[in-house]
């Protein structure tokens, strides 16, 4: 297996488990988390695959370090402003891209 395709698994896997818990928030009537968990699930897609590819094959270094970057200083201006769900949604998509960062040096590592 390749490092993409470890990457991309890891992704798809986790992506599954985000789909469920928001699926699990709605049967408890939790709107706000069933949007976090199907938000992450989005971003574990397309966006972080190609991201993790870019990063992978040298095109655009450190992408996702810089992504995670953007969104915590999302996250601490959002704060200051008082928006404190649009800070910790900020704060759950450094989150999401630091497990596809983390994801991409595991199969970078690990990988073939």
């Amino acid at each position: 297996m390749t490092v993409l395709e470890k990457y991309n698994n890891t992704l798809k896997s986790e992506s599954e488990r985000e789909t469920a818990l928001a699926s699990e928030a709605t049967k408890n009537g939790d709107a706000r988390m069933q949007s976090i968990h199907l938000m992450k699930a989005s971003m574990l897609g397309d966006m972080l695959k190609v991201l993790g590819r870019v990063e992978h094959e040298g095109k655009r270094l450190n992408a996702l370090e810089t992504l995670i970057e953007s969104f915590l200083q999302e996250a601490e201006r959002q704060r200051k402003l008082g928006d404190y769900d649009e800070s910790d949604r900020a704060e759950q998509k450094a989150i999401t891209v630091q497990f596809a960062l983390d994801a991409l040096r595991e199969a970078e590592r690990y990988g073939a």
